[in-house]
């Protein structure tokens, strides 16, 4: 029973659903004789279930994530500031502190804990501006949000800087550098999702910030660690983990190709 309750779930899921039409549709032109259109729905209903029913796309995921994985906080060695890219929250009106966390909100507990234990003395919040101010400038909102909740909360006790409105990661690790360079900081702890570490790690190495990094957010390796039943019906996580693999594969080749990363 609660395999087939899975299954109508998934099904009366958008993917699901059109999973099943092209599965039927393959049928029946099949049954036509329509060999072409029936090819067609297939390699659809195909490619629906390899991406949102198997473990293709965690695995890809995965592959980004295994080399900054089984880091203990302990080994971390002490640096002058913790510096957490963006990408931890959207904007909300109706947040208590205005905002609503995210998949990457692992980010900053690792950054709140890595100053709790003594790791650093300085904290730096990087982040975009908010989606409906487009060419924002000036403090960056999500870094200024974050940044309250923190101090709010207790969560820290170590001084916050907050980065100026950052496009990408590129502009973070050029303010991050201007800042080690006034403070003279020697070496920074990079908190990241585990999946983006290897582009950012890049561009600071690039900019030559010494730099400890200290990985998080491990979605691919969190996915295959759960035992979860199989379901032949498509569902959206698989397209996710894709979305997220292709954006690091196509993010490293721009970031290359624009002179950011060697």
């Amino acid at each position: 029973m609660a395999n087939a309750t899975r299954i109508f779930e998934a099904l009366v899921q958008p993917i699901g659903l059109i999973w099943l039409l092209n599965l039927v549709g393959w049928i029946w032109l099949a049954y036509r004789r329509r060999w072409r259109d029936a090819a067609f729905c297939g390699a659809v209903a195909a490619l629906l279930f390899i991406v949102g029913s198997t473990s293709v796309p965690a695995r890809l995921l995965a592959s980004l994530e295994r080399p900054y994985s089984g880091k203990r906080l302990e080994t971390v060695l002490p640096c002058d500031a913790v510096v957490l890219l963006g990408g931890t929250l959207s904007a909300s009106r109706d947040g208590v502190f205005h905002f609503d966390l995210n998949d990457a909100a692992d980010r900053a507990v690792t950054a709140a804990e890595l100053i709790r234990q003594g790791k650093a003395p300085n904290l730096v919040i990087g982040g975009g501006g908010d989606t409906e101010s487009p060419g924002e400038k000036g403090e960056s909102p999500e870094a200024r949000r974050l940044g309250t909740w923190f101090e709010t909360w207790g969560l820290t006790n170590a001084p916050v800087t907050c980065l100026n409105v950052s496009a990408n990661t590129h502009e973070e690790a050029v303010q991050v550098l201007a800042l080690a360079q006034k403070a003279k900081w020697k070496r920074v702890i990079l908190v990241t999702s585990g999946y983006h570490m290897k582009r950012a790690e890049a561009l600071f190495q690039q900019l030559g910030i010494p730099t400890e990094t200290f990985a998080c957010d491990f979605i691919g390796l969190s996915y295959l660690e759960r035992k979860k039943a199989f379901n032949p019906v498509p569902g959206e996580g698989g397209f996710w983990h894709l979305h997220l693999y292709l954006h690091e594969k196509i993010g490293w080749f721009v970031y290359r190709w624009r002179g950011w990363i060697g």
